[in-house]
């Protein structure tokens, strides 16, 4: 079970909470039942209550495995049909089968796409009635998430699936599928890149998470910055970004990483680093886009870390390396496609994300209901 989110905003911002098990990102926390026991003992607890039992979403039928807060008209059935290009959920398939979206498809920007899928960047002011949609949706999957409705200060990122029969580069966007999203915060006073992540059920075990994890750190790179996931991570979370940390962090000292040195020769305190092997935490940070403390617990984790003239430095041999790969058993292999980033946000700049902040207290916007009943879940505050 993929069951690592963070929480959205501040203040009662919008949304997403899990904590499953962790306390501290070197700590994954106790040991925690299997995501399918833990599952069903949820839903064995609400067995006399009326909640969603199953979604089908596009050509997937998927049991859900938590309760989430939609309206008590849409749970008497135990099963929503839910639009995949706009997320508004019914009650009925004929429902759906009459629906139509008149906004467009894919929402937001496109700031990736490969052969196989492609990620859009959604502003949670812009489409505020999609995103809501969007964490009860989530909702279902994870656990100890809780919802609100001020997503002004949140970017969403969809990951959207290609069909099997439309698997090329050009594939037409109305065959596309949602698979999962990752959100982040417009501007994090913690530096955290992302809050909350999901890979719906049918798309798990296909390297999507890793693939999500990936576009998060490159985005940060793009903006000449350094970040991280929001703390505490829960135990699955913290074994998938220990993974991407060791990965990322032995291509770095390999020279194989994706990402060019001219994120490092823009600091003109990193210049005298350039062509050796010889590497500070800071100029590791600046390639990786990983914070120096997340850095500094991953060469700490796999003893490459030393200590010269009263400062962390790492300076090892590509035979060292090798060694601590096989003997960690660390995939170095990449699930994104370079070739397919587009772009970051067409302006990265402190003013812009400061501009956003500062709007970031919307009113919850007009309803969308199916036919004459309302698609806004009932109260500011549920939590499961």
């Amino acid at each position: 079970m993929w069951n690592q989110a963070g929480r959205h905003g501040r203040d009662g911002a919008l949304v997403a909470k899990c904590k499953a098990g962790g306390t501290n990102r070197g700590s994954p926390g106790p040991t925690t039942k299997p995501a399918c026991a833990v599952a069903k003992t949820q839903l064995a607890e609400d067995e006399d209550e009326e909640e969603v039992r199953r979604i089908v979403l596009g050509n997937y039928s998927i049991a859900t495995w938590y309760a989430s807060p939609y309206p008590a008209e849409y749970k008497r059935s135990q099963e929503l049909y839910i639009c995949e290009r706009c997320l508004k959920y019914m009650q009925f398939r004929h429902s759906l089968e009459s629906h139509s979206c008149p906004d467009p498809f894919p929402r937001g920007r496109r700031v990736y796409e490969d052969a196989g899928a492609a990620l859009y960047e959604v502003d949670g002011k812009e489409h505020a009635l999609y995103c809501q949609n969007l964490c009860l949706l989530s909702k279902l999957f994870l656990d100890q998430k809780t919802i609100f409705y001020d997503i002004g200060c949140f970017f969403f990122y969809t990951l959207l699936v290609k069909q099997q029969a439309n698997r090329s580069a050009s594939a037409e966007p109305y065959g596309y599928t949602f698979a999962g999203y990752f959100s982040k915060e417009k501007s994090s006073l913690e530096q955290n890149n992302l809050a909350c992540i999901i890979v719906l059920p049918p798309f798990r075990g296909q390297n999507y998470g890793q693939l999500l994890i990936e576009l998060s750190y490159e985005l940060t790179k793009r903006e000449r910055t350094t970040g991280g996931p929001e703390q505490p991570l829960s135990s699955q979370g913290f074994h998938s970004y220990r993974s991407h940390w060791r990965r990322a962090i032995i291509l770095a000292l390999l020279g194989q990483s994706q990402t060019t040195e001219k994120y490092s020769s823009q600091n003109h305190s990193h210049k005298s680093e350039q062509d050796r092997r010889f590497f500070s935490l800071s100029r590791l940070a600046l390639l990786t886009g990983i914070r120096v403390d997340d850095v500094l617990f991953t060469l700490e984790d796999l003893d490459l870390l030393g200590f010269w003239l009263g400062k962390h430095v790492v300076c090892v041999s590509d035979e060292t390396l090798h060694r601590t790969v096989a003997a960690n058993r660390i995939k170095l292999g990449v699930r994104m496609d370079p070739s397919g980033l587009v772009v970051a946000r067409a302006n990265d700049t402190s003013t812009d994300l400061s501009s956003d902040a500062d709007e970031c207290d919307t009113d919850t916007p007009a309803d969308s209901g199916d036919d004459s009943n309302s698609n806004n879940a009932t109260g500011s505050d549920e939590s499961e």
